[in-house]
């Protein structure tokens, strides 16, 4: 399913307005508990409290142990490349985006991993060479009845020099 232009502006103006964030750990995806508030990276804003989030804590912590189930085949995919010599992901130390909206009467959520591109070294040894390219892996899942389900598949997108989701590719 084709992402549409106004859905991807929407994505992209709720980036530069001040979406998490968060950097994870090596080999896992982890959501930590403060991703799931509105206050942002700094901290609740000064003109008030921070915003709870509005998805049940039950239902944010299955989404969390979800997208890290369903993460664990790109990280392996994009470490194959690595050890073949090809560009590859550096998933292992992708920033972690949540974005939450109410659609329809469901909960729906678009969780991304914005990672930079390498080219690998000859000698296998650390990271390589980056290609200054950033790609974001995409998922988006809805929850209908206390279940998450997966709106469409997982996909990549490319980062223009903005730093916003510029295409998304196959």
């Amino acid at each position: 399913m084709a992402a549409k232009a106004c859905t991807t502006l929407a994505v992209a103006g709720l980036i530069v307005a001040g979406a998490i964030l968060v950097p994870i750990g090596a080999r896992a995806i982890e959501v930590k508990k403060d991703l799931y508030n509105n206050s942002g990276p700094a901290g609740p804003s000064a003109a008030g409290p921070a915003k709870e989030n509005p998805i049940p804590k039950a239902a944010a912590q299955q989404l969390s142990d979800t997208i890290a189930s369903e993460s664990d085949s790109y990280v392996s995919d994009e470490s194959e490349k690595k050890s073949s010599g090809k560009p590859y992901v550096d998933l292992e130390h992708a920033k972690f985006l949540y974005l939450p909206t109410m659609k329809a009467g469901h909960w729906t959520v678009l969780a991304k991993l914005q990672a930079a591109e390498y080219t690998p070294s000859k000698s296998g040894e650390g990271r390589g060479r980056p290609t200054g390219k950033q790609k974001i892996l995409v998922f988006n899942y809805r929850l209908d009845g206390g279940k998450w389900t997966e709106v469409e598949q997982p996909k990549w997108e490319d980062v223009d020099v903005t730093g916003t989701a510029a295409a998304a590719h196959k």
